[in-house]
C-alpha cells in the first residue's frame, strides 16, 4: 500500500493532491524513466548507484533533470522519515508534462515524483516458476535497454498477464532464441561453481546483478561468465535464480517443463546478499 505523503518537484504533497492531466505526454508515449530502490532499517540500499542510472536514463530520453543526486537522496530520506518507514520500496519517476499532445513533446517539461510504500525484507523465498514469454525482445538496435523506461515494461505487462497461471513470471528470449531476462529481473544460471548470466545487450544492467558479480562472487570464490545463452542450453545447468531490487535473490524451480533442483550456491548467495544489506545499516 502506497503511503500518503509523496514528493513532486521539491514539494511534499499528499498523493490525492497530485493530479495528472490525460494529455500528459508520458501517459501516451511511454517517455518516462524511473528507478525503484529499497530501504532497509531506514537506509536506502545502493542509493547513489540507482540515481546514477536514473541520470543516464534521463539523458537517453532527453529529460532535463534539474535535481542533483544529493537533492534526490535527501528527498528519499525525508519521505521515509515523514511516512515513518524503515523497510520500504522507493520509486522515483521522471516524466514529461502536458505541454504538447503530440509525440514530439514540444515545450514539454520534465517533472520528478517520488513515492514510497512499506516493503519488508524477504525471508526464505519460494522458488519461482518461469515460462517463456509470448513476446520476444527486439534487437538492441531497436530499443534503449540501458534506460530504465516505461516503454520496456509494456511488453513485460502483456507477457505477464498472458502467461498460464501455473507460472509466477515469464522469461524473455531474443529473436535469436537467446535468454534476456524475466519480466523485471536479471537471471543467472549455475553450473558447478560457475555463474553464467546473459550480457546486458538486451537486458537492464541491474544494480543487484552488479552486487552479485562485483561484491558477492569474489568473496565466495564463484566465477561469473557473461555471455549469450541459447534457450537450447537451459537443460544443461544445475540451477537458476532471478535477482533485482524488489526480487533480491530468488531461486528458479522450473522454466516451462524443465525443472531445477535446489542449489546450495543459490542459497549461499541469497544469505550473503542479506548480510550485505544488513552491513549497510547505520
Amino acid at each position: 500500500m502506497t503511503t500518503a505523503l509523496a514528493w513532486l518537484d521539491g514539494v511534499y504533497l499528499h498523493l490525492d493532491q497530485i493530479n495528472l492531466s490525460p494529455v500528459t505526454h508520458s501517459l501516451s508515449y511511454a517517455s518516462s524513466v524511473y528507478e525503484g530502490m529499497r530501504s532497509y532499517g531506514g537506509k536506502v540500499f545502493k542509493c547513489e548507484e540507482h540515481l546514477q542510472r536514473l541520470q543516464q536514463s534521463a539523458r537517453l530520453f532527453k529529460h532535463a533533470l534539474h535535481y542533483t543526486n544529493a537533492t534526490l537522496t535527501e528527498a528519499c530520506n525525508e519521505l521515509l522519515k515523514r511516512n515513518e518507514l524503515q523497510d520500504a520500496y522507493i520509486k522515483i519517476i521522471v516524466f514529461y508534462d502536458e505541454a504538447d499532445v503530440s509525440f514530439m513533446g514540444r515545450g514539454c517539461r520534465s517533472k520528478v515524483a517520488i513515492f514510497v510504500q512499506p516493503f519488508a525484507p524477504k525471508a526464505a523465498t519460494t522458488p519461482y516458476r518461469l515460462t517463456t514469454a509470448s513476446w520476444r525482445r527486439a534487437p538492441a538496435d531497436c530499443h534503449p535497454y540501458q534506460a530504465k523506461t516505461s516503454s520496456t515494461y509494456a511488453i513485460s505487462f502483456l507477457s505477464f498477464h498472458d502467461k498460464d497461471e501455473a507460472f509466477d513470471d515469464v522469461l524473455f528470449l531474443s529473436t535469436n532464441d537467446t535468454v534476456c531476462e524475466s519480466s523485471g529481473s536479471n537471471i543467472f544460471f549455475v553450473k558447478g561453481s560457475q555463474l553464467i548470466t546473459p550480457t546486458t545487450e538486451m537486458a537492464l544492467a541491474g544494480i543487484t546483478r552488479r552486487v552479485i558479480i562485483d561484491e558477492l562472487c569474489p568473496v565466495m570464490d564463484l566465477q561469473v561468465i557473461q555471455r549469450d545463452i541459447s534457450s537450447s542450453e537451459l537443460g544443461h545447468f544445475d540451477g537458476a535464480f532471478l535477482c533485482g531490487t524488489a526480487m533480491e535473490i530468488t531461486e528458479v524451480s522450473c522454466i516451462d517443463g524443465l525443472h531445477y533442483e535446489r542449489n546450495q550456491w543459490v542459497e549461499l548467495l541469497a544469505n550473503q546478499y542479506r548480510k550485505s544489506v544488513i552491513h549497510t545499516l547505520p
